[in-house]
């Protein structure tokens, strides 16, 4: 697992170089990330409101439980029964989404506060797609710093390692071991990947639901903060 991870990670950094140096805009998706003026630096209080949304609010509450859900539907092979069956079952496994998230977001903000880290998405200014989804998907390798350069995403590094590791503490026996962890890793890295695609094309996907005539995603208010 180790060597296709770093050749992956490699080819990331080198992909990502080469696509952030064009201008981009300052929108943001209001579903996924709290309103702010992605041009001007982050203040620590937008930065911890930011995260406490994230590790803490409905998504926090509610994305676990259906992670749980399906892991119960389709449960490891070797999981113990207290992991697989039964309300006691769900529980752990509801646990452990919720630690993963909580693991995954305090790092990743912990990181990006001590090294003054900017990783709010910033769309692509092309009218391409294809251009576009490549945008998103570089940004998960390259970020902003505070004063607007582009520099290693190293939260988002660390912010998986802690999504990923953090099952070492609790997990049944044969799966607390250094390929599982960067399996879930891995996971919470592509994780961060898809939330950039989503982003990228939640103004298109609301366009196209108005125009379809159907009803648009009342989530705002509740799913993140206003400012």
């Amino acid at each position: 697992m180790q060597k296709p991870l770093t050749s992956f990670y490699l080819f990331g950094f080198l992909f990502a170089g080469s696509l952030l140096t064009a201008q981009i805009t300052p929108l943001v998706s209001p579903l996924l990330t709290p309103p702010a003026a992605l041009s001007t630096a982050q203040t620590f209080h937008e930065r911890f409101m930011a995260y406490a949304i994230l590790a803490y609010g409905p998504r926090a509450v509610l994305v676990p439980a259906f992670s749980a859900s399906i892991h119960m539907l389709d449960p490891p092979a070797a999981y113990p029964r207290q992991w697989r069956d039964g309300p006691g079952a769900f529980a752990r496994n509801y646990g452990d989404g919720v630690a993963r998230r909580m693991a995954k977001e305090t790092a990743r903000f912990a990181t990006g506060t001590v090294l003054h880290e900017d990783y709010r998405y910033r769309p692509s200014t092309s009218t391409n797609r294809a251009a576009r989804a490549l945008h998103a998907l570089a940004f998960t390798f390259v970020d902003k710093s505070d004063s607007g350069q582009n520099r290693i995403a190293m939260a988002n590094f660390v912010g998986a390692a802690g999504g990923g590791f953090v099952g070492e503490l609790y997990l049944p026996p044969g799966y607390r071991n250094l390929s599982h962890a960067e399996t879930h890793t891995a996971i919470a890295f592509g994780g961060f990947a898809g939330q950039n695609l989503f982003r990228e094309f939640e103004p298109d996907l609301s366009r196209l639901a108005r125009k379809l005539g159907l009803p648009h995603i009342a989530v705002r208010d509740w799913w993140v903060k206003r400012n």
